[in-house]
């Protein structure tokens, strides 16, 4: 009786001890806080292994929960922060002057804090710019940025007049504004409770970071942004179906970076929320251009 009593003893051991041996606790997130140099709070989650760290940023009036089919799923092969940018979230708000250099720099702040030494930048929309920006603050660490709905084309600018009347717009009412842009930015077919679930989290974002931002961008060099970056640029595009849509100029691109593009047809502005497991098998595809050498 004894022995078998040892032997189911053993046997429960041998259960528990599985999921340490598996790294199945890495899975889980753990939130924590980093402070930008201007002391500002910076909130991210992070979990997973592996040689390689993630980080996906979200996008102009976005938080981290936008990348909520994403973090889970690759968390068993990569280390996965994603991360609420100043100003979003649950991330400080107070901050004088609102700047895509600025977020790059917090990003460069939360790398060097977490000692990763070989990061991928996902960033979605505003998260393209700001990743390109701070690859170029961390040489040797970034190996690439792969973008969601962003960086179309390095040569396009909006006509300034044009940028002027979206600020005004915004300032005179920055939740109608906002809602009736998302509506532009989605397919015909959209998920009435994703598109409200989207909406409701952005209108919320704090309308004085969101203008900032907004004008910070309508003077945004890409170009430059790209050529400085010196790391491979790869993108997971929509392909256009959508009032507000921009075609991928990859032939452009190239001219300034390494640049590669996959589109993804009948999605509009957030691929990554609409059609989670489509999107999750075109960047895992991405992915596997920088696996780690002798992974």
């Amino acid at each position: 009786m004894n022995a078998r009593l040892i032997r189911m003893a053993a046997s429960i051991s041998c259960l528990l001890l599985v999921p340490l041996a598996f790294g199945g606790g890495d899975a889980k997130p753990k939130k924590a806080t980093v402070r930008a140099g201007d002391g500002l709070s910076i909130v991210y989650d992070i979990r997973g292994k592996g040689d390689t760290a993630l980080v996906f940023l979200h996008g102009w009036c976005g938080d981290r929960t936008w990348w909520k089919h994403q973090v889970d799923v690759f968390a068993g092969d990569y280390r996965v922060v994603a991360v609420d940018q100043a100003g979003h979230g649950e991330s400080g708000k107070e901050r004088k002057k609102w700047s895509v250099a600025g977020l790059a720099e917090d990003v460069h702040t939360l790398v060097k804090e977490l000692g990763l030494k070989r990061v991928i930048l996902v960033g979605h929309s505003m998260g393209g710019p700001v990743s390109l920006a701070a690859a170029q603050r961390l040489p040797g660490k970034v190996v690439a940025v792969i973008g969601v709905d962003t960086l179309h084309n390095a040569e396009f600018k909006w006509p300034e007049e044009q940028s002027k009347k979206f600020l005004e717009a915004f300032e005179a009412d920055f939740k109608g504004t906002l809602r009736a842009g998302l509506l532009g930015m989605m397919p015909k077919n959209v998920e009435p409770k994703l598109l409200e679930w989207i909406t409701t989290r952005a209108e919320n974002q704090d309308p004085r970071m969101a203008i900032g931002l907004m004008r910070d961008m309508s003077g945004m060099d890409v170009k430059t942004l790209l050529k400085d970056a010196k790391v491979p640029v790869r993108c997971i595009n929509a392909a256009g179906e959508f009032q507000f849509a921009m075609p991928t100029a990859v032939d452009v691109n190239k001219k300034y970076a390494d640049f590669k593009a996959v589109i993804m047809e009948g999605v509009g502005h957030f691929p990554m929320l609409e059609r989670p497991a489509e999107f999750n098998g075109k960047l895992r595809d991405v992915l596997k251009e920088f696996a780690a050498k002798g992974k």
